[in-house]
């Protein structure tokens, strides 16, 4: 499956439908490779709008013939891996082909406020894995696991893809990333410097070595704040703004970087309350700048190649922008100077 040609993706805002319609089919113009979205029932923002993932990828499945189509992610808890193999089969179906699964362990917002279960994340991981790719045969199955079981299953949608939908999984703890290298096609990960990447690669190549597996195999993807302009400090700042954010929402990604800051925010325990992004806000200024720096891509076009080609040393062949400078024209100069670059030079 796994390629070693650099690929670039794109995560689409959460917006009114017709302009995420609108930003897919501009990524697929001018030449990204994926087109990804959020898969949230409710945002740190009370105020934001959050449409479902899966809709709005089966919507956009409609309006782009060439890239591909993730959530970026999905946790293994609102859906049992039944209705999510259907779910992700159907996409696959209406797409052609073009449907990518991210996996990752979730956020408590999305579940705890609704009593869905979130215990043994990782095992409900490796057995929601375990299962779609059972069930996207379409032979009837039995499983028996710790936490899932099925007997005489099946769904009666097949995929395009064979023997089924990339998975995809979101990893930034050990155990995680030791699935990844065991079942993963791909590697999503966040808030990762350069340094850190090489370090963590090595985790996922000796688990996929011990499965006969090749890191090779594997798409490993860098999801990464972005943000560019002719002005380099402008773009800084707003790279900086939304890096500190995420830093207040994984304290413990900041903490292997060597700060702390306080973990009321945590993403692992956080309910969302009308508050929450005054109170997020206040705390923002204790973020130093230099970690944000160091994960995130900002600057002229000329800055962000510098800083790609940093990633592609350390391992990463596929680039996931969350672009925090305007859209528009963030897209525009990704996919008319800096996407050719690597492309002709590579």
């Amino acid at each position: 499956m796994a390629t070693l040609r650099v690929k670039f993706g794109v995560m689409v805002k959460l917006a009114p439908y017709e302009q995420m319609a609108k930003h897919a089919m501009l990524a697929e113009r001018l030449g990204f490779d994926s087109v990804w979205v959020p898969d949230h029932i409710v945002l740190e923002d009370y105020k934001m709008l959050c449409p479902e993932a899966w809709c709005i990828l089966s919507a956009l499945a409609t309006c782009t013939r060439r890239v591909t189509l993730g959530t970026s992610v999905t946790d293994p808890y609102r859906r049992h891996p039944a209705v999510l193999a259907h779910t992700v089969a159907t996409l696959d179906l209406i797409s052609g082909g073009r449907a990518i699964l991210g996996l990752g362990a979730g956020e408590a917002m999305n579940v705890d406020p609704y009593s869905i279960p979130r215990d043994r994340r990782v095992t409900r991981m490796r057995e929601t894995v375990e299962i779609l790719r059972k069930l996207w045969t379409g032979e009837m199955i039995d499983y028996e696991g710790r936490v899932f079981r099925l007997s005489r299953a099946f769904i009666q949608v097949p995929p395009v893809q064979k023997p089924g939908p990339l998975i995809y999984l979101a990893a930034n703890s050990p155990k995680t990333r030791q699935l990844v290298g065991m079942y993963g096609d791909g590697w999503l990960a966040e808030m990762m410097s350069p340094e850190r990447y090489r370090a963590d690669l090595k985790e996922v190549a000796d688990a996929a070595r011990k499965v006969g597996r090749a890191i090779s195999d594997i798409d490993v993807t860098c999801v990464v704040t972005t943000a560019i302009s002719e002005d380099h400090e402008t773009a800084r700042k707003a790279a900086l703004s939304l890096a500190k954010r995420r830093f207040l929402w994984w304290p413990r990604q900041l903490q292997l970087y060597g700060y702390r800051v306080t973990e009321e925010f945590d993403w692992n325990h956080l309910i969302v309350g009308k508050d929450t992004p005054e109170r997020v806000g206040e705390h923002v200024p204790e973020v130093p700048d230099k970690p944000c720096e160091g994960v995130t891509i900002f600057g002229t076009p000329e800055d962000c190649m510098k800083k790609i080609e940093r990633y592609l040393e350390s391992g990463v062949n596929h680039f996931e922008f969350e672009m925090v400078s305007t859209y528009e024209e963030t897209c525009e100069l990704l996919g008319k100077q800096i996407i050719p670059y690597f492309r002709e030079n590579l």
